[in-house]
């Protein structure tokens, strides 16, 4: 059997959180079940939260506290403790999590005067706020303009790996593939048009590759195999063999599109009965519905959540333009561009208002964030 193969099935059988260094990347592993419901419950209270007005809080009393403080950028986790005699804000990978060579180091901070800088770059200020359901660490600069984000994490969501589920929201959506199956990341029938859903059970593990705007996923868990137990191809499978056995899980490499996702399935048992038929290869997945229930486009959570600097390097620039772009198109907003205007024009949601648009706060955060990692690339 493929070593890589017998490696992803066992670690499909994986209940609990974990993870563990892939090609100084990291696997997440995280409980169907607690994903599942945190997702549900976020997507539902996120839409009545998202025009909440930012608000400010006080950075010092929670980061110079004695109680360690546990933030994460969506792919990775590290802690916060004050130390009193160095007056330094000491920043680390705490011990949920293995330091890799994907992981930017995250930096220590100062207290100056009544406020909190980042050591070694001073014009950066650190500030606490609470944007819609969540509170956030957040590097501005010196124009006040978001230049790094965090959301905070207690130490049992850390500790039951529900940190992933930030990953989980920039994919949640209903695709279609070309032949017209759905495949739907997330949770599905709650959130989604129409009754046919021939999908797999959905994400359970991914890996984030390092410097680059891919993402391997392991998707569908607890597929049946539809082999013979007497065929000599097909009796001694993986997983115990023959018709009915449980098998691990496709993995798909995806990297996000305009129109939705690229995925490239690098393995998968072709002897396994599954939804959606995704071909050994490339495919191509239209985005056409996101979960969050009155916000139009294909880029929603971008309205609903304040999003982090790592989470929007994974989009391309291309990308990250129409993102941006689509927050403004929702209020009715017109555009200079004739590409972005083009494109807009071809969305049955999109209608021209004619009127100032006024952004969200957290819309406000996440296109000044959007405007910082596009000057990077």
């Amino acid at each position: 059997m493929n070593a890589k193969l017998l490696v992803i099935m066992l670690l499909s059988m994986i209940t609990v959180s974990a993870n563990a260094n892939r090609n100084n990347g990291e696997i997440f592993m995280s409980s169907h079940e607690k994903i599942t419901e945190a997702f549900h419950k976020g997507v539902v209270d996120d839409v009545k939260h998202r025009n909440d007005k930012l608000r400010v809080l006080d950075a010092k009393q929670m980061l110079l506290s004695d109680t360690e403080q546990f933030w994460t950028d969506g792919r990775f986790i590290f802690s916060t403790f004050y130390d009193p005699d160095s007056r330094v804000i000491e920043a680390g990978f705490n011990r949920f999590m293995e330091p890799t060579a994907a992981m930017v180091e995250p930096h220590e901070m100062v207290v100056v005067g009544n406020k909190v800088k980042v050591k070694g770059a001073q014009s950066l200020t650190v500030t606490v706020e609470k944007l819609g359901q969540y509170t956030m660490l957040v590097y501005r600069d010196a124009k006040g303009a978001p230049a790094r984000a965090y959301y905070h994490i207690d130490v049992d969501a850390s500790n039951n790996g529900l940190w992933t589920i930030f990953v989980h929201y920039i994919l949640a959506g209903n695709y279609k593939l070309v032949n017209g199956e759905n495949a739907v990341f997330g949770e599905r029938r709650a959130f989604y048009d129409g009754d046919e859903f021939n999908c797999d059970p959905g994400v359970y593990q991914f890996y984030i590759y390092p410097n680059k705007p891919l993402i391997d996923i392991l998707y569908g868990e607890g597929r049946v195999s539809h082999g013979d137990p007497s065929s000599p191809k097909y009796g001694k499978m993986p997983g115990g063999g023959g018709a009915g056995a449980l098998m691990g899980p496709m993995v798909w490499q995806v990297k996000f599109t305009q129109a939705g996702l690229d995925a490239v399935v690098t393995e998968d048992q072709r002897f396994v009965d599954h939804r959606p038929r995704l071909a050994q290869g490339n495919n191509v997945l239209t985005k056409v519905q996101c979960p969050w229930q009155g916000v139009d486009g294909k880029w929603a959570f971008a309205s609903v959540i304040p999003l982090t600097h790592e989470l929007l390097k994974l989009f391309p620039k291309d990308v990250l333009e129409l993102m941006r772009a689509e927050i403004y198109a929702r209020h009715g907003d017109t555009f200079k561009s004739a590409h972005n205007q083009r494109y807009f024009d071809q969305q049955p949601w999109y209608k021209k208002s004619g009127k100032r648009v006024v952004l969200s706060d957290i819309e406000r955060f996440n296109v000044a964030l959007i405007k910082q990692v596009m000057a990077t690339y």
